[in-house]
């Protein structure tokens, strides 16, 4: 269990992101300011299936007034970082007297999406930290200052957030970028936050009813069940092996929805069930392998699950002051609760998603939906938790059966990506195929490779596109090029005649003809390499002749040698390096 949440902390510190929503206005309550908020993204934050974390929202106070931050995990999935860019740029939209801020681990996520359009400044990273902004639906640029005679608040460094927030209030002329920049950011963002059905996916999972009712209490449920699936580990499947607590009695066929990238994954696990867990299932049935593999997903989840979080949901988030009451008030008079009245089931269900936003944090927004998705399996084990009965709709725990979504989407060919490249980053489209498959040739070069060659070259059709050549413009250009070199250098340039002259001259007397300065200076050259060669042959031995060896010195080296007594010492270290070892000289 320690491994496993060490590996989740390395996750979120690596793929997460992080916002900041700043007040532009003094007079504003933090309270009311996080009511309005949820009031107006609950829906969009309901309908979405998220990966990892939930969008969550804090207020946090400090010595200058309040702030909310939020921090997600997206982990695999980026649609979700951009679902929570969406958000606030929506939020900003809707409420103009807050400015919000948004990173992730690459840092201004909405400079790197509109890198092409960007002023010239905005590209450097020291220079743009923190002057990336969200305001009234709008991307925002604080400029610095790029010369003495610039009049800006901030000119260097990294400004204050809530300094610049009251500064693009004041002036948004000034801080807007420009239309081309804000396209990039739209188009990224698609039809996010109010339609995120692209980010999912329908299809058809043969699940037991124990698994069916955690899904429609908590339609996230999905997710954490995959996403256990995904870090299990030996333990894990020795734990789970025989199933106790997900028996496959009771199952029924259900259309149940999930994320994109989630199902692609839980597609990808090759797990089967053991012989003594009492399940069965076709390998060549999808929807019972997928009801399979989330019934594992859910008893990994039972099986590590030690208690509710240390964190009780009870007490109140730091930086919320104890104003739930506050919270709760505000959403009545902003219309949250549709005119239900307190209490009715509805109403509950409100009231219960709001108390999760209000004291949601970074830290234990995933263990908390931990904490309800085991609690629900209790509730269905000790019969609390009863099948919706809904008028109009079908009855059981999720929608029937219903046409599978096209997987398309899974199968990537090389056309496709090039699509897929072209569409992301701007390029060129690919060229339409042929029947064979291949991209269709230009016509130029389609033109080219069907005329005639042979050992002088391609010819040319009636003269099309012969190559005009003017000898006399290029013999001008190339004596004008050489006239103003040999200007530089004194001489005079060049004509036609002087060319003939030298020509001529070649081919006569000129050849035999030496210059008396060049034969001088190479006589005197060759006369002094001589004298040095034959000075250093005289300073060479002769090597014909015997060495003569001075036998003082050898002497003297051998009684050195043998006054060592087989030690190191100098004579050895001397003879040692030359190979020679004379061995110990006998006394006379």
């Amino acid at each position: 269990l320690i491994h496993f949440y060490k590996r989740l902390a390395s996750r979120m510190e690596s793929d997460s992101v992080e916002y900041w929503i700043y007040p532009t206005r003094d007079e504003l309550d933090g309270v009311s300011m996080l009511a309005d908020i949820w009031r107006i993204v609950e829906q969009s934050v309901d309908n979405y299936l998220w990966h990892q974390q939930l969008f969550n929202l804090s207020l946090q106070k400090n010595k200058d007034g309040w702030y909310l931050y939020g921090k997600v995990d997206y982990g695999e999935s980026v649609s979700d970082e951009w679902m929570v860019v969406a958000l606030l740029r929506y939020i900003t939209s809707k409420v103009p007297t807050i400015a919000a801020r948004v990173i992730d681990s690459d840092g201004e996520i909405l400079l790197i999406e509109a890198a092409q359009t960007l002023p010239k400044w905005a590209g450097e990273p020291e220079i743009a930290d923190g002057r990336v902004f969200l305001h009234n639906g709008d991307l925002h640029l604080v400029p610095p200052c790029k010369d003495p005679g610039d009049v800006t608040p901030f000119p260097c460094g990294k400004p204050d957030p809530a300094s610049a927030a009251n500064f693009i209030a004041k002036y948004p002329h000034i801080s807007v970028a420009k239309q081309n920049t804000q396209k990039c950011i739209l188009e990224r963002i698609g039809k996010y936050p109010l339609d995120v059905t692209e980010n999912h996916h329908r299809t058809n999972v043969f699940l037991p009813h124990k698994v069916a009712a955690c899904i429609s209490a908590d339609k996230q449920a999905v997710c954490d069940m995959i996403l256990a699936l995904r870090d299990k580990d030996h333990l894990d499947l020795r734990k789970c092996r025989n199933m106790t607590r997900v028996r496959p009695d009771g199952r029924q066929m259900y259309a149940v929805t999930f994320p994109k990238c989630l199902y692609a994954m839980l597609c990808s696990f090759d797990v089967r069930p053991h012989r003594s867990s009492g399940w069965t299932i076709d390998d060549h049935n999808q929807p019972e392998m997928l009801g399979y593999k989330l019934s594992l997903g859910l008893e990994i989840l039972a099986s590590r699950y030690r208690g509710p979080s240390s964190q009780d949901e009870s007490h109140e988030t730091p930086g919320g002051g104890g104003n739930w009451n506050q919270f709760i008030d505000k959403l009545k008079d902003v219309g949250y609760f549709q005119g239900e009245m307190e209490g009715s089931k509805k109403y509950n269900e409100l009231c219960e998603k709001a108390k999760t936003f209000y004291h949601s944090n970074p830290e234990s927004v995933y263990h908390s939906r931990i904490d309800k998705l085991i609690g629900n399996l209790q509730e269905f084990e000790t019969g609390k938790l009863c099948e919706p009965k809904d008028e109009g709709k079908p009855k059981g725990w999720l929608p029937p059966p219903c046409e599978p979504d096209s997987e398309q989407w899974m199968q990537i060919t090389p056309e496709s990506l090039d699509q897929m490249l072209a569409a992301r980053f701007g390029g060129a489209p690919p060229e339409n195929t042929g029947a064979d498959g291949n991209s269709q040739i230009p016509a130029e070069l389609n033109s080219f490779l069907h005329k005639f060659s042979d050992m002088a070259g391609i010819e040319g059709e009636g003269g099309e596109g012969d190559m005009n050549f003017d000898a006399e413009n290029l013999v001008a250009s190339m004596k004008r090029l050489l006239g103003e070199n040999f200007a530089s250098a004194g001489e005079e340039p060049l004509d036609d005649k002087d060319y003939s002259d030298s020509e001529e001259s070649e081919g006569g007397d000129s050849e035999n003809e030496d210059d008396p300065v060049i034969v001088d200076y190479m006589a005197r050259l060759d006369a002094e390499v001589g004298e040095s060669v034959a000075g250093r042959r005289q300073d060479l031995p002769d090597l014909q002749q015997p060495v003569q060896v001075d036998t003082s010195v050898l002497s003297n080296l051998l009684a050195s040698y043998s006054a060592e007594m087989g030690f190191a010492g100098p004579t050895s270290a001397i003879l040692n390096s030359i190979g020679v070892n004379p061995g110990a000289r006998k006394e006379e």
